[in-house]
């Protein structure tokens, strides 16, 4: 719960200078592939987390992978991190920035699980239908996955819009179940 206040707050401040210098999109890509990096390379995760390893390095390592690149708001960033010891945040505050940049842009990504892929049609229609709800410009990211046995889900941050037939099911069945009581 703390580690989620403190990666807020860190995301917050870093969208609020990205905003500044014009460099949001870029400092998402940037984190967001640091995190991929960091969840999915065990030694490069032991080599940022170890305590033996003096923070200057730390620091030198990251900057020499992001200078260049990324502008010097981010890379000044991840040195923060550093010296606050804070790099184990990385991919909350990798979510989180994304989150936020999304919000600051006007963007919902709404996850649409469905049992198979939608057609163009079903997607424009599932998108203006959301945008509408929303009230925001709507991304869609598409999951196929057949155990949802027919209709649709929409996970938007923590809202879920339960369209699928397994949902339908269970909530005839409850009625039934209600009526039997009678």
């Amino acid at each position: 719960m703390i580690d989620r206040t403190l990666a807020k707050r860190y995301a917050a401040a870093l969208l609020k200078v990205t905003d500044a210098d014009g460099s949001t999109e870029e400092a998402e890509q940037y984190l967001l592939a640091l995190k991929d990096a960091y969840l999915g390379n065990k030694d490069f995760r032991g080599l940022l987390s170890q305590p033996r390893i003096p923070r200057a390095v730390k620091k030198a390592m990251l900057r020499r992978i992001f200078e260049g690149k990324a502008k010097p708001s981010f890379i000044d960033f991840l040195g923060l991190l550093v010296d606050k010891n804070r790099l184990e945040l990385i991919p909350d505050v990798a979510d989180t920035f994304d989150i936020l940049s999304d919000a600051s842009r006007g963007v919902v990504r709404v996850k649409v699980r469905s049992w198979r892929p939608l057609t163009d049609a079903q997607r424009a229609g599932l998108q203006a239908g959301l945008q509408r709800i929303a009230e925001r410009k709507v991304i869609l990211e598409e999951i196929v996955d057949p155990d949802t046995k027919g209709g649709l889900l929409c996970y938007a941050g923590d809202r879920v819009i339960d369209g699928s037939v397994a949902y339908r099911l269970k909530a005839i069945g409850e009625k039934f179940r209600e009526l039997q009581k009678i």
